[in-house]
């Protein structure tokens, strides 16, 4: 077994066995709920699991505060979230999953997140894209993944806006990687040349994050 499947069935034999990992919480309900689909085959939003650092979801301003897009770009630049819903919008459905076991299907409204890389130009030699939320987590990909046509910043969950406890006013989506990869809550992208550990890959977590099924 490697280290991140170890680390992985570690964490789900915590949570099973009533232990939480250190500073997680459940966030605006049950952690761990028998998996329960509409007639569209998605998980309920009152059923959908809800994982974070924080007790409670943080609140972003979204006619005060903006989205920040920088580092190792040519064009960095700042958009209201408001913006957000002016750029091409994208459908997609996806499993998000958890590494402790929990999971829900939803169906997502909103921006690839390619596009916005573009709009920023980035260096040739950039590595990593790292995303910060407003509960001050983070965590990053590689720029190949980033760059993928599936990964997306998120402003609709199952027909409807983000709920707060889901990441609003917008969130990272990206098929085939464990939730802790998927930023909720994000303040600002960065470009970076380096390989970023974000703050649960430098407490144990593998760097990789994706599902190996």
């Amino acid at each position: 077994m490697d280290r991140r499947h170890f680390l992985e069935t570690l964490a789900a034999g915590l949570v099973a066995g009533g232990a939480m990992l250190p500073t997680l919480h459940s966030v605006g309900g049950p952690l761990f709920v028998p998996i329960d689909k509409d007639e569209e085959g998605l998980t309920p939003l009152r059923r959908f699991f809800a994982v974070a650092i924080v007790s409670f979801p943080p609140k972003i301003d979204v006619e005060t505060e903006r989205l920040e897009i920088d580092g190792a770009v040519s064009n960095p630049y700042a958009l209201g979230y408001d913006e957000l819903h002016e750029w091409p919008q994208v459908t997609q459905e996806s499993i998000l999953r958890c590494v402790g076991g929990a999971q829900g299907r939803a169906r997502w409204v909103g921006v690839r997140l390619r596009d916005l890389l573009d709009k920023a130009g980035m260096d040739p030699e950039a590595r990593d894209v790292i995303f910060y939320g407003a509960d001050e987590y983070e965590s990053s990909v590689p720029v190949g993944e980033a760059m993928k046509k599936s990964s997306m910043l998120a402003l609709e969950m199952n027909h409807e806006p983000l709920w707060a406890k889901h990441g609003s006013p917008v969130r990272l989506v990206m098929p085939g990687m464990y939730g802790y990869k998927q930023v909720k809550w994000i303040t600002r992208i960065e470009v970076t040349r380096k390989n970023h550990k974000g703050y649960w890959e430098n407490r144990g977590y593998s760097d990789d994050g994706r599902i190996n099924s």
